[in-house]
């Protein structure tokens, strides 16, 4: 855990460097070696280990625009996923996709920039399990805005209803883009939400990544055992802003 921690702060650090290649003096996103927007995850690392640790390469997981700890901690290809943010043929998708839009079949990951769009490509990747008897679960990662969105809701009441091997989790990092949580939020924990669907749901806070391995480890058991599906929201903090520059 603490070497994939130690693995996506440093890849980053990289990353953020040569991102402002071209950048100056006035910035401008369009240019450089990297272009477009760059959202990076350094802070969250702690809930990409804590719950991709538990997870095998036939184990699904879908994410958000901010997604290499995800990435790493899943066992993404380092070099294709370089690759891919240079927009590179050696990437994993051929350098089409860049940062937002990692997809690597051969650990089963993906990544999406639309808002909560992860949710029904996990859950229906839970309920191909199931029908088809395949071992797995599905890992659905978000942020706190995107509870907020209506096909999250959609996707996580289905879920219930057919009871399947998935588990949602919702990195809070307490800001969606500039707005605060609690303006954007009726409640203080979306783990309250999971009541609602008649599931289990559970907030870890301190971005502590051994309470966040426990949590997950309980709920992915769980999703495996047929036991259905479970909510987790994990505070964690992220220490830039939503994207470079």
């Amino acid at each position: 855990m603490y070497r994939n921690m130690v693995t996506s702060r440093r890849f980053e650090e990289a990353i953020a460097k040569i991102y402002f290649e071209g950048k100056s003096p006035a910035f401008n996103m369009a240019n450089g070696p990297i272009p477009g927007e760059m959202h990076l995850s350094d802070g969250q690392e702690p809930v990409a280990v804590g719950v991709c640790t538990h997870l095998t390469p036939e184990d699904v997981v879908t994410a958000t625009h901010r997604p290499h700890h995800q990435a790493i901690a899943k066992g993404v290809d380092l070099d294709k996923m370089a690759a891919e943010i240079f927009g590179k043929k050696t990437g994993l998708s051929g350098g089409r996709g860049g940062h937002m839009h990692l997809f690597d079949d051969n650990v089963n990951f993906a990544c999406s920039g639309i808002i909560a769009q992860g949710m029904g490509p996990a859950v229906g990747a839970a309920l191909s399990r199931k029908m088809q008897g395949k071992p797995g679960v599905a890992v659905a990662f978000v942020g706190e805005g995107a509870v907020n969105q209506g096909g999250w809701h959609e996707a996580m009441n289905l879920a219930a209803v057919w009871n399947l091997p998935f588990i949602c989790v919702v990195e809070d990092n307490g800001w969606g883009i500039s707005v605060a949580k609690e303006t954007a939020s009726s409640i203080g924990s979306h783990a309250d939400r999971a009541a609602a669907y008649g599931i289990p749901g559970k907030r870890i806070e301190g971005n502590d990544p051994y309470a966040i391995f426990e949590a997950a480890g309980e709920a992915i058991a769980r999703a495996r055992a047929g036991e259905g599906p479970s909510l987790l929201e994990c505070e964690t903090y992220r220490l830039a802003g939503h994207f470079m520059g």
